[in-house]
């Protein structure tokens, strides 16, 4: 089972009602391919313990006339001569430059990216360059591979194109720059790198901390398309980093639960004989906690929180005494403790401003660890610890980076080391001493980590990843490659939470659906009928209306793979799925003003790349300078284009380009998501770590804050600008999904939805501002599953 979306990270206290939880959709995934057509095939380019940073996509790489054996480090150049041997380094500087083809490349990234945790000079670099120019048969001075651009750094210039074994000859150059969206290690784990050995069996239980809980109006809300055992898709790039050398274990999953509505969020005890998790209401009201043996039985009940409150998150105590949740109402938000016995609950302290996410025991057992947003007077969102016996929160010391925000903490089975995950929408888990310290990151996947936790010996991590396709993942310390565990049958495995000393683990199988629906908003009712739109077997998600309301676009599985659609709004014989893209459900496709094209990210070999479509026929690759766009937006102006763009340490930078040369006008930094307002030109974005609107005039040099109240970093896409109208389509006041005008003084706004959040926000309005276009979960079923670990995911001692 594979599956796509954004996961919820942060839930807000404020906002939960006890409604029913963010629901993911589920479908097929067989995409259709690119034109550009290449089976990527990656191996680890590395040996055993000492493992060099960078991964190669593919076995043989094509530079200009050259091409590179990139397991054996040779280069063959055309004129037929012998192949020539470089080193490590050399293959490890060509990787990065390859990834960044056609920008400089400064040095000091190269020395960073290439010799971590080392102290070399610059000879390094220079050596190294010299050996690939050899390789080549470059002239430094009139160069046709790698340029040296002075006191700056060095430009791949020549094309560059990774080589499969069923390559498409005829297809055009594509740079792959995809390795810095690949899991990697960022050391060496040799002689020297401060990684956690295994350690010896637990004698004590470890925290089995929480993935977090996506409730009702609070989460930020999930999109997955659930793939069928039948479907035949591409590799993800998290599954390519494993190499051939990487066989899945065997795991054989079973369901524990399977009554209708949701269990969520399930908690292993650390013995592995019991599970916990948070089961809603039967009407969809509220959530408590239940507890049951892991096997197909009756859980019997932990907790009763009562009309208007939800229990949700458990986690065990390391002793397996006690378990410690939170408690929401609206407006409240309260962290609790209960024995694992049963009995009355004690609040231990408020929660992290009034918001929550997953959280951990401190190994002493006096505290617990959480992470949250940042308040609007911090730099940062560092974890914070919560002393059970005084109810106060006090950040922990260690380093991060302004603009940073931490998540989901988990300390080590012998409480010497504390990873987490750092940043919301492109994330990836870090490692530090459970003291404190600088942090060193594990993984460079800037994705949707959904949930994690270690492996009982603390040799690795066991981790669930959502890109286009979802699943379940290991990740081994000593040399930081990354295995895929098996998928489900059904569903999607979300959420790992695994036994302390037991190796097994329990997951939530999601299997819920949703479609798409339109609501007329131009009237006074307060919860005007909603209207399905384009019905369908399959999964139709992500609708963005033309400017004239005629024409709808979405992205549906109804083919049995993910596929960008198009149709005539009430016309179903119109619809038409487009060729050629495989379409990544992160944002709305964005119409251009005049409806004749449109700008969708899509998947490819190399990694997530922009195309525009037009609606005429066709689809054209825009080849935007940065390595991973993540959104895009069109202008005023025919010849400039918004584009969001991960800078590498998870946080999305705003720029303005030139079309063409690509030239970079302006750019804003801490950008989560952007639109344009063709009314009145105005650029208006929010933020990743901060509650709010801005906006930015179209040359991105005044910009002001707008909203102070909303939207929430949690509900970062759930609003949309048309008009010069802006408004909000999040939860609140009782409703799953509201519809509220913002900025307006009196507008009361409508309940689009009182139980069903809005699929991924991101909403759409025709340019008249009647309709609302949107996706609405249909059923929401999710599951506990457990699996019993294998041998072979132990580190051989």
């Amino acid at each position: 089972m594979r599956a796509i979306g954004v996961g919820a990270t942060l839930h807000a206290g404020t906002a939960m009602n006890g409604r029913a939880p963010a629901t993911r959709i589920r479908g097929h995934g067989n995409a259709r391919r690119h034109p550009i057509r290449f089976e990527p095939w990656l191996h680890a380019a590395a040996v055993r313990g000492r493992a060099p940073v960078i991964a190669a996509t593919a076995p043989r790489l094509r530079v200009l006339d050259c091409e590179v054996d990139t397991m054996r480090r040779m280069v063959s150049r055309p004129d037929g001569g012998e192949p020539l041997r470089i080193t490590v380094k050399a293959m490890q500087v060509l990787l990065v430059l390859v990834e960044q083809r056609g920008t400089v490349v400064a040095r000091s990234t190269l020395l960073e990216r290439v010799w971590p945790d080392t102290m070399p000079t610059d000879d390094v670099v220079t050596q190294a360059v010299a050996q690939l120019r050899k390789a080549f048969g470059d002239d430094r001075d009139a160069p046709r591979y790698i340029e040296t651009i002075a006191k700056a750094g060095y430009r791949l210039i020549a094309e560059a194109q990774w080589l499969a074994e069923d390559v498409d000859p005829v297809a055009p150059a594509l740079a792959p720059r995809a390795a810095a969206s690949l899991p990697q290690p960022d050391h060496d784990a040799g002689e020297g790198a401060d990684v956690p050995a295994p350690a010896a069996e637990p004698r004590r239980a470890p925290r089995i901390a929480w993935p977090i809980l996506a409730l009702a109006a609070a989460a930020l809300l999930t999109v997955v398309l659930a793939l069928s055992k039948r479907s035949v898709v591409d590799a993800a790039p998290i599954e390519e980093q494993a190499g051939p050398q990487s066989a899945a274990p065997d795991v054989a999953y079973r369901a524990i639960t399977s009554t209708p509505g949701q269990e969520r969020l399930p908690a292993l005890s650390p013995d592995g004989e019991t599970v916990a998790f948070a089961r809603t209401g039967a009407q969809g009201e509220g959530s408590s906690l239940m507890l049951q043996s892991v096997a197909q039985v009756s859980a019997r009940s932990l907790t009763a929180p009562g009309p208007g409150h939800s229990d949700v998150m458990p986690v065990w105590s390391r002793d397996g005494a006690r378990i410690a949740f939170v408690r929401v109402s609206q407006g409240d938000c309260r962290v609790m403790v209960v024995a694992a016995a049963g009995g009355e609950p004690r609040e231990a302290g408020p929660c992290l401003r009034q918001a929550y996410s997953m959280f951990d025991w401190t190994p002493d057992g006096r505290g617990i660890v959480m992470g949250g947003l940042r308040a609007p007077e911090d730099a940062s969102a560092p974890l914070q610890r919560l002393d059970l016996a005084s109810g106060r929160w006090q950040a922990l010391e260690y380093g991060i980076a302004d603009g940073d925000v931490d998540l989901m903490p988990r300390y080590s089975p012998d409480g010497r080391w504390l990873a987490f995950r750092r940043n919301l929408s492109l994330a990836d888990l870090w490692l530090m001493p459970a003291a404190g310290g600088t942090p060193r990151r594990l993984t460079h996947l800037g994705g949707d980590i959904r949930g994690w936790d270690w492996l009982p010996d603390g040799s690795g991590l066991v981790f669930s990843h959502v890109t286009s396709e979802a699943g379940l993942y290991l990740y081994r310390l000593a040399d930081g490659s990354i295995e895929p565990l098996p998928t489900l049958s059904t569903g999607n495995a979300v959420h790992p939470d695994l036994a302390a000393r037991a190796w097994s683990m329990v997951f939530e199988i999601d299997q819920s659906r949703s479609g798409l629906f339109r609501v007329r908003i131009d009237g006074d009712a307060r919860e005007p009928p909603i209207e399905p739109v384009f019905e369908s077997s399959g999964v139709d998600m992500l609708p963005a209306v033309s400017p004239d309301g005629r024409t709808l676009a979405f992205i549906s599985d109804r083919t049995m793979a993910v596929q960008l659609w198009l149709g005539e709004v009430g016309q179903p014989a119109t619809l038409r799925a487009i060729e050629g893209l495989r379409p990544v459900p992160r944002h709305l496709p964005v119409w251009s003003s005049d409806g004749r094209t449109l700008l969708v990210l899509g998947k490819t070999a190399g990694g997530d790349r922009l195309f525009e479509v037009d609606v005429g026929g066709g689809v054209q690759w825009l080849d935007v300078p940065d390595a991973h766009p993540v959104f895009a937006a069109y202008t005023g102006d025919p010849d400039r284009l918004l584009v969001g763009v991960d800078g590498g340490q998870g946080r999305i930078r705003l720029v303005l380009y030139t079309r063409g040369d690509w030239r970079e006008i302006a750019s804003v930094d801490d950008v989560a998501v952007a639109r344009y307002d063709a009314t009145g030109g105005d650029i208006y974005f929010t933020r990743p770590s901060k509650v709010g609107l801005w906006r930015a005039d179209p040359a991105l040099r005044e910009i002001a804050r707008v909203s102070a109240d909303d939207p929430t970093p949690q509900h970062y896409r759930h609003w949309g600008v048309f008009g010069g109208r802006l408004f909000y389509n999040g939860p609140g006041g009782g409703c799953a999904t509201s519809w509220r005008p913002l900025l307006e003084a009196g507008s009361a706004g409508a309940c689009v939805s009182r139980d069903g959040g809005a699929i991924a926000g991101s909403p759409s309005v025709d340019g008249a501002g009647e309709w609302l276009y949107l996706g609405l979960p249909m059923s929401q079923n999710i599951d506990i599953g457990w699996a019993a670990l294998p041998q072979g995911l132990r580190v051989p001692r």
